[in-house]
């Protein structure tokens, strides 16, 4: 365990050499947007068609998928539960999807992918890889629903929602599971080049995160009871729904323990951009980006203890 938390705080060094690197002014929004783009275009990509291909066997994969109900069911959950606090804590009902969001959805992404490596290694990547796909389903289908419900913007429109699942991670990961079945192998030499960008994939992720603490502002936080309330979801109360769910589907232990790690982390910064678009409550978005951001900084040694106990 203090070997993974080792690992995880230097993630988060390098969450604060990009905060600095935003305070004085090196890095800003338009250079955020661009490794954003890069990271989400293709060092993501080629790590997840790496992992697929170099550290699992076609019959692990193919046992593997069924396990994909876990956090497809945990997700569902939480936004159950989520709706009915939403309800009993009276927010208004043009403030229900982005609740609801916040409450359910983790940023599988930029935290997901670089903490299942550092606690985990690459060999478990694609239990995380599970979990990204059912919140990429739920969120850009039911998710963007509820959110665009809430006043009433925009219709829901299906070539848009497709566009918005098929992400190039997800492409790649497809492309990955392709390559794995049909025994593919990718040339010795385009996988060097792949390692490259590989290893570009978790210092990238952490720089955006620094980057964009220091975009959204510390000295505007305010703690609300809306704010303590999706704090309690996503470190408390998801651990808890994954391993009661985990057991009553009698899912592998592994499956278990990486999907609460997965499940269990700060909100996506995606819903703070999607949260302006659809002129949801930005504050409530963005401050909740941030507090559990920096309330996941105190909370890791307690998730990995309980993941570790398991």
């Amino acid at each position: 365990m203090l070997n993974d938390y080792s690992n995880i705080l230097i993630l988060f060094l390098i969450v604060g050499i990009g905060f600095i690197l935003g305070k004085i002014k090196c890095f800003n929004e338009n250079s955020n947007s661009a490794m954003t783009k890069l990271l989400l275009n293709i060092t993501l990509p080629i790590t997840l068609i790496l992992s697929i291909t170099t550290d699992f066997s076609k019959k692990e994969f193919l046992t593997l998928i069924p396990a994909i109900i876990l956090p497809f069911s945990t997700i569902l959950l939480l936004m159950l539960i989520s709706f009915i606090v939403a309800i009993i804590m009276k927010i208004p009902r043009g403030e229900h999807g982005l609740f609801i969001g916040l409450c359910s959805m983790s940023s599988t992404v930029f935290f997901g992918i670089p903490i299942t490596m550092a606690v985990y290694g690459s060999h478990q990547l694609p239990y995380a890889l599970m979990t990204y796909i059912a919140q990429t389903i739920i969120y850009w289908t039911l998710g963007i629903y509820l959110l665009k419900n809430d006043n009433n913007t925009e219709k829901f429109n299906v070539i848009d929602t497709i566009k918005n699942i098929f992400t190039p991670p997800l492409i790649a990961f497809i492309i990955g599971v392709f390559l794995l079945l049909t025994h593919i192998k990718i040339p010795s030499l385009l996988t060097s080049f792949f390692d490259y960008l590989n290893g570009m994939t978790s210092p990238l992720a952490m720089l955006i995160i620094g980057v964009i603490i220091y975009l959204t502002g510390l000295k505007t936080l305010k703690i609300t009871i809306p704010i303590i309330v999706i704090i309690i979801f996503r470190f408390i109360v998801t651990p808890l729904v994954v391993l009661l769910l985990g057991h009553l589907l009698n899912m592998p232990i592994m499956m278990i323990k990486v999907t609460i790690l997965v499940c269990s982390l700060p909100i996506p910064n995606t819903t703070v951009i999607l949260a302006n678009k659809y002129k949801a409550d930005i504050t409530l978005a963005t401050q909740a980006l941030t507090f559990s951001i920096l309330t996941y900084l105190l909370y890791i040694p307690v998730i990995l203890y309980f993941i570790h106990t398991i």
